[in-house]
């Protein structure tokens, strides 16, 4: 099976639909398809304008990741007490990832982990290559964003987001690391290769098909995150348009 297939990705998720018993209200799609009536159900950032057509879920796909579930447990909880500073860093390659899918990206989980809604923004944006920002949330929560898209062509992602507290740390990072980990590593002569198999419902599928199809599960599942989701998409690209207009940019 080829799991880079659109079509593999919907096969998984109507067998998830089918173990779990959920029946979708609608036809869905995970790529877009146009078809009137039929959900197109896409990553969040795949849709450049605010305004979506009824049918259209921007999928947020990162909510759904273990880490940041539990980060935002972490908050909530108090696990860690008075937050004070979130520390956000994502790079990834310009093949996959442009600023504005990176800010999209990091503006949403600042919002979802620190259970506040961005008020202002400082810093700068240098092309479409980097961006450091400052922003608060409406809890005065502060975080510093770093972006980037300088990695060098077909390498993974690479993020840490930190949680300072007044009374302890939280990180989805182990503390003596500087990047993220992979559970095996293979070395062989045809090169270095990694395995990280984190879903055994989905196996075989990389994180970002992953994350795709458990997103579009939790919206079939609950399908009032339809307008909500599609409410925070207009939310987070008016305000990165607002960036890309203003001074600080």
């Amino acid at each position: 099976m080829n799991q880079n297939n659109n079509t593999d990705m919907e096969k998984a998720l109507t067998g998830l639909l089918e173990k779990y018993h959920v029946k979708p209200s609608l036809p869905f799609h995970l790529q877009m398809s146009g078809k009137v009536g039929e959900l197109d159900m896409l990553s969040g950032y795949s849709f450049a304008e605010p305004e979506l057509q009824e049918n259209q879920v921007p999928l947020l796909t990162w909510r759904v990741k273990r880490k940041f579930i539990e980060l935002k447990k972490i908050v909530e909880e108090s696990v860690i007490e008075d937050v004070c500073l979130f520390r956000f860093c994502c790079i990834g390659n310009k093949e996959k990832w442009s600023l504005f899918s990176l800010l999209y990206r990091e503006m949403d989980l600042f919002e979802f982990i620190g259970n506040g809604k961005i008020i202002s923004v400082q810093g700068v944006i240098s092309g479409n290559e980097a961006g450091n920002l400052i922003l608060r949330l409406d809890n005065n929560a502060l975080c510093s964003i770093e972006v980037s898209t300088q990695l060098p062509s077909g390498m993974p992602m690479i993020d840490r987001h930190e949680i300072i507290a007044r009374r302890g740390v939280a990180s989805d990072v182990v503390v003596d690391t500087q990047i993220p980990q992979s559970s095996i590593y293979s070395y062989t002569q045809q090169g270095e290769k990694r395995y990280t198999d984190v879903d055994m419902e989905l196996y075989g599928f990389d994180d970002t098909r992953i994350d795709h199809i458990r997103s579009a599960f939790q919206v079939l599942k609950q399908p009032q995150l339809i307008k909500e989701w599609q409410s925070q998409h207009k939310r987070l690209v008016n305000f990165i348009y607002y960036i890309n207009s203003t001074e600080i940019v």
